[in-house]
């Protein structure tokens, strides 16, 4: 076995399985283990914290060690750094003096220097090609062997993480769920997306943060997030992602997790003069990060022999890199080159500009790195709030970034805050770095307290308050992913997925929807098929199946892009917007588009909303097109509407993925009238639009205006 390979699947046994590890810390196993610290903020002191780590590795190392030893080895480092030498005597004596060594079934590895793990890293660089195999995702071990998913490994915990995450067995929000299946949906179809997953390279990172920053119990989602951000490799060997949000409650650790990571990319990530920079809006908040990342590397003898501690600055001299704290209160990020960036609590920066200047900066490094770190803010109305719903897009698939990753531990909208178990989606370190029973007294004090609420959700629960307030929109993300279709015409791309369907349904009956944005504003055509067929020579199924075209003025795009945080440039290349020449929407593009549409397919009749689009609507009638207008009214609009959502909790509609419609989707309120308990869709906000869906109900309520289509066969019979 090799000196790596000893070190990945095992720097000691009670170090490699963090959730075996941690059950038998909460069970205080009297078994051979390192026991969990009693005091959670240990490390914030930093002579009991050394004296802590001192006395786990001179009683492992005898054996003497047990995982039900947290209370009297926490007594005796506090009676040590006292001075009170008979406290000290009594605690070693009835603890571990007539205590016979534990069996050692795993011994440890030899010793790894950092000279030879940052060789390691550079090896791992540049045998990445050799490893790499095209059409698969997994690359070959260091030794050239098939990975084979060794237990304990770094890629094995991830994955089984996000496993048992998706199977229910960890508590875990509706943004995790989709995070773990976006990773475990990335180690499927990599190779066919243009990356590769190095298990070395997650590996090492995992190794740098047990070995030199003192996280020797690295928890399960901390494993996760470093083999999603350093496993996942484009062909030339880069990282694939350069941008990776991590928001959860406070107090679960992600601080001192972060200092790590900037410290593995000033000392091991191979970068040319790294410049790595703790970021924050405040100077005192900036310098948090960094002061962890000092504190690890005073605690590390190793560390501390490499790198230079100034006041302000961590140095190497051998690369002339750095890290230091910056707050764009002081104006200090202009002039900045980051290789890597820990940005620290963005929920608080007010607005994006600091942001832009360092990914700006970036541009002239080989594979840049920002990590965004963060509790929820305050109010919606801010930059934090801006790139939270970015990422929530990307985890539901409106936004296609395979760059970015983003994990975002939150309860969900219709989970208590009072409910310790949906608080544990929310913090995924309670029990860890979090009292259970500090919390439940804090759930308590509520009752007492109604004004603390606010505070409580953002901190503790990972929710905008406003948010919480806010309508949610009525078509839930769970159900609409259930339509996609993909399993009916056999291809999960979007795109493929919706040229084949029209291919093979050219001669099926369909009813068109138009929606007519006002003046600058988006529109839409839909096309609705009550029943289709999804395979060459099938008979059609009755399957309602909706195909949406957007429609952009080409002037101001890229402004609405960024007020409406979506990515409409991209959507217009890949097809699903079609620009429109100048600022206004133009009626004449769209009545071009019917008409290549009712060449292309049986087209029965074209619902249009009658504002905006008549005249044009007239011309269509005129060229033998049958259109209909229909009033956007709740009288109209309830029949078609119900039946459209009826479709999707039943999972009977198939969209086939089209990101623009479902972006429509996840806006739509669908609001009762009290005087008649009829339904029209309205939007949550202006710049939240549905015109997509409401092109669609246009069109269903053609399809529920027609008669059923004759299956007169022109025999006659007689009764």
């Amino acid at each position: 076995m090799s000196r790596r390979q000893s070190l990945s699947e095992s720097h000691h046994h009670f170090t490699t399985d963090s959730e075996a590890i941690r059950a038998k810390q909460e069970a205080k196993a009297f078994e051979l283990g390192i026991p969990a610290c009693p005091d959670q903020y240990i490390y914030n002191n930093r002579n009991l914290y050394a004296i802590w780590k001192e006395k786990v590795a001179l009683l492992l190392g005898r054996r003497l060690l047990a995982f039900s030893d947290g209370e009297p080895l926490l007594d005796y480092c506090k009676a040590l750094v006292t001075g009170n030498d008979s406290s000290m005597r009594a605690i070693f004596a009835a603890t571990w003096l007539r205590r016979q060594p534990f069996p050692d079934l795993n011994p440890l590895p030899p010793e790894l220097s950092l000279l030879d793990f940052i060789a390691s890293v550079r090896a791992e660089r540049d045998s990445f090609q050799s490893r790499m195999r095209e059409g698969t995702t997994m690359c070959l071990e260091a030794t050239g062997a098939e990975y084979a998913w060794p237990e304990g490994d770094a890629a094995t915990v991830a994955r089984q993480y996000c496993t048992e995450v998706r199977e229910g067995k960890i508590a875990a929000g509706e943004l995790i769920q989709r995070a773990c299946d976006r990773f475990l949906k990335f180690l499927e179809e990599g190779a066919t997306r243009g990356f590769h997953f190095d298990p070395v390279a997650a590996r090492n990172a995992v190794t740098f943060a047990k070995v030199f920053c003192g996280l020797e119990n690295l928890m399960p989602w901390q494993t996760w997030v470093l083999c999603s951000i350093f496993g996942f490799k484009k062909p030339w060997g880069g990282r694939l992602v350069t941008e990776a949000w991590v928001s959860m409650g406070r107090k679960n650790g992600k601080t001192r997790f972060a200092s790590m990571l900037g410290l593995f990319l000033l000392i091991a990530d191979q970068e040319k003069y790294p410049e790595i920079y703790a970021a924050s809006c405040a100077k005192e908040q900036s310098r948090i990060v960094w002061k962890d990342a000092r504190r690890a590397v005073t605690d590390n003898p190793e560390l501390a022999n490499y790198v230079s501690k100034f006041a302000g600055e961590l140095t190497i001299k051998a690369t002339e890199g750095t890290f230091k704290p910056l707050a764009s209160e002081e104006k200090s990020f202009l002039g900045t080159r980051p290789s890597g960036v820990i940005a620290d609590e963005v929920a608080a920066w007010t607005d994006r500009l600091a942001w832009d200047t360092l990914i700006q900066g970036q541009v002239s490094k080989l594979q840049p790195l920002i990590l965004a770190i963060t509790t929820a803010g305050e109010t919606k109305q801010s930059f934090g709030f801006e790139k939270f719903s970015w990422a929530e897009k990307i985890l539901r698939g409106i936004v296609q970034a395979d760059h970015v990753f983003a994990a975002i531990y939150s309860i969900d909208a219709t989970d208590s805050h009072k409910d310790l178990a949906a608080l544990r989606k929310a913090n995924p370190s309670l029990g860890i770095t979090i009292n259970e029973e500090n919390l439940q007294k804090q759930i308590a004090a509520l009752d007492d307290n109604p004004s603390a609420v606010n505070n409580f959700l953002q901190f503790h629960a990972n929710v905008y308050p406003e948010k919480a307030l806010s309508r949610a929109g009525s078509i839930t993300p769970a159900k609409w992913d259930l339509c996609t279709g993909f399993d009916l015409i056999g291809c999960n791309n979007p795109l493929e997925a919706t040229a084949k369907f029209i291919a093979l349904n050219k001669d099926t009956p369909c009813y068109v929807g138009v929606d007519i944005g006002l003046t600058s504003d988006l529109s839409a055509i839909a096309v609705v098929f009550a029943k289709a067929r999804f395979a060459e020579g099938a008979a059609p199924i009755k399957r309602p199946v909706v195909i949406v075209q957007g429609f952009i003025p080409e002037i101001g795009l890229l402004e609405k892009e960024r007020a409406w945080q979506v990515p409409l440039s991209q959507w217009a290349r890949e097809g699903w917007l079609q620009l429109m020449p100048g600022d206004m929407a133009d009626p004449s593009l769209i009545k071009k588009e019917i008409y290549e549409t009712h060449v292309q397919l049986h087209v029965r009749e074209v619902g249009f909303d009658p504002w905006g689009f008549s005249v044009a609507a007239a011309e269509i009638n005129q060229g033998g097109i049958t259109c209909v207008g229909v009033p956007q009214t709740v009288k109209e609009l309830s029949a078609p509407s119900r039946e459209m959502l009826g479709a999707i909790n039943s999972g009977k509609l198939v969209h086939f993925g089209n990101p623009y419609l479902s972006w429509c989707a996840s806006n739509v309120v669908f609001v009762e009238n009290e005087k008649n308990s009829g339904v029209k869709p309205e939007k949550l906000s202006y710049a939240e639009k549905i015109d997509a869906i409401s092109a669609i109900v246009n069109a269903w309520h053609r399809l529920l205006a027609e008669p059923p289509i004759s299956q007169w066969d022109g025999n006659v019979r007689w009764i």
